[in-house]
C-alpha cells in the first residue's frame, strides 16, 4: 500500500515490471533437495529469474519495492539489466532516508561501538563505497523492525560473560549492503565471500543497558534483529 501523505512519491515507490514476469512464479526445487548447480541449471534452461520483488516498509502505512537477489540463485542477464536500469529510482529513495535520518557507513575493520559519524548526503555514502572498491554494484536492502532482547556481553576471551546481563535495544532501521557481481556460466552471481561495505539508516541509536547499574552504551554490533522479509512472489 502506498500512503499518499508519504514523503516518497508513488511514482518512485513502485518497482518496474520484470521482463520475465511470466516466469517469476515457476517452481524451483528447495536447496535441501537439490544442489545449487541443479537449481541454476533449471533457471538457465527455463529462464527463471534470480530475483524477487522485495517490499520495504517506511512506516506502518507505507511501503516501497525493489528487485532483490535471492541468495545462491543464478542471476540472468535480464535480472542484471533490470537492476541496473532501476538503480537510480532505488537510490533516490535511499537518498531521502539518509537525508532524513542520517546514515552510518561500515566496512570490515570499522568500529561499531560508541557514537558514529552520521552522514546525511547519499553521495558521501557512495564515495565511501568507492573507497572500498565498489565502482559497480548491486544493493541488498533489509528492513529491521524494533528488537529488544536480553544480552550477554562477550568477554575479552570471546565467551559470553554470564555474570553481567544487559538489555539490548535495536530500533527500526534499514541495512543497505553493497554487493559485487561476478560472471558465471549462464549469467552472474554474488561471490560467497563478500567484501563488507554497508550503510545503516537508523531511526534511533541502538544500545545496551546494564540491568544492575542502568549504565547504557551505544552499540552497532548487537545483531539482535532479523529482516522483515516480504517478497512477491515468496522465495521460501
Amino acid at each position: 500500500m502506498i500512503n499518499f501523505d508519504s514523503f516518497i512519491p508513488r511514482e518512485i515507490a513502485i518497482a518496474p515490471i520484470h521482463p520475465l514476469a511470466a516466469k517469476l512464479e515457476l517452481a524451483l526445487p528447495q536447496a535441501t533437495s537439490a544442489s545449487f548447480e541443479e537449481i541454476r541449471e533449471i533457471q538457465q534452461r527455463q529462464g527463471i529469474p534470480g530475483v524477487v520483488k522485495r517490499i520495504i516498509p517506511i512506516d506502518a502505512d507505507t511501503f516501497w519495492e525493489y528487485w532483490w537477489c535471492v541468495p545462491d540463485r543464478l542471476l540472468l542477464a535480464e535480472d542484471v539489466e533490470l537492476m541496473k536500469s532501476d538503480r537510480f529510482r532505488v537510490e533516490s529513495i535511499l537518498e531521502k532516508l539518509v537525508w532524513l535520518f542520517g546514515g552510518h557507513c561500515f566496512a570490515k575493520d570499522c568500529s561499531r561501538q560508541g557514537d558514529q559519524i552520521i552522514i546525511h548526503d547519499w553521495q558521501e555514502v557512495l564515495e565511501f563505497a568507492r573507497q572500498h572498491g565498489f565502482e559497480s554494484y548491486v544493493l541488498d536492502i533489509d528492513y529491521m523492525p524494533n528488537a529488544i532482547k536480553r544480552y550477554a556481553q562477550p568477554s575479552l576471551t570471546g565467551k559470553a560473560d554470564t555474570d553481567i546481563t544487559y538489555i539490548a535495544v535495536e530500533p527500526a532501521h534499514w541495512h543497505v549492503e553493497f554487493l559485487q557481481l561476478t560472471t558465471t556460466p549462464g549469467g552472474f552471481q554474488i561471490p560467497s565471500t563478500k567484501t563488507v561495505c554497508s550503510c545503516q539508516i537508523w531511526t534511533a541509536k541502538p544500545f545496551i543497558k546494564n540491568l544492575e547499574t542502568g549504565e547504557t552504551s551505544t552499540r552497532y554490533d548487537l545483531w539482535i534483529s532479523a529482516p522483515l522479509d516480504m517478497t512477491q512472489p515468496p522465495w521460501r
